[in-house]
């Protein structure tokens, strides 16, 4: 092996490497989280700089800056604090941990059968407004407003969302079928 060969196969390694961090540090902090702005002490909504985040990972330790926030443009100006949490609670605070853990071991309020983990890939789980009778997808809501939502709704599994979902949109063709075999009850 010459020299040269030796050089740019160890050039190429340490690229691979590089782009290896910074892909990492990308996946790992991409998303919207959930943080306590620490002006107002509300739930704001953010996003992770992701391609700064990347670029400094390959350096050094990532550094965290804001790309968004629920509450910009009104405060684009501010000492971004919240970053912190981010930093000390990593996946804590992003929006669909919060959801699992919140429909971690309940039971749906209309079927009453246990509610299945949240998966990307798979029918989401929603919250039903005991009020009106609504019916929307937990990932529907703003990030920042989850945690109001989970306090003033009830939990129901993603095959009872997906029903109520479509009886809401398409009152005329739902059909309620008695339980009885043979038996069918139109409304």
């Amino acid at each position: 092996m010459t020299t040269q060969l030796f050089v740019l196969l160890l050039i190429a390694t340490v690229l691979v490497v590089y782009a290896a961090i910074a892909f990492t540090a990308w996946i790992r902090l991409r998303g919207t989280r959930v943080v306590a702005c620490p002006e107002t002490h509300k739930p704001a909504a953010v996003t992770i700089d992701g391609t700064h985040a990347a670029v400094t990972a390959v350096w050094d330790k990532a550094d965290l800056k804001l790309d968004t926030c629920s509450r910009w443009p009104e405060h684009r100006d501010c000492d971004q604090a919240c970053v912190g949490q981010i930093v000390e609670a990593g996946d804590e605070t992003r929006a669909r941990t919060i959801a699992a853990h919140y429909f971690e071991g309940q039971r749906c309020a209309i079927c009453l059968h246990p509610i299945d983990t949240i998966d990307a890939t798979a029918l989401q789980p929603g919250l039903l407004d005991p009020v009106t009778h609504g019916v929307s997808a937990w990932d529907e809501f703003k990030a920042q407003d989850l945690a109001d939502a989970f306090h003033a709704r009830k939990p129901i599994c993603a095959n009872c969302t997906l029903a109520e979902s479509f009886r809401q949109r398409f009152p005329g063709r739902v059909v309620d079928r008695d339980p009885r075999p043979g038996s069918v009850i139109q409304q």
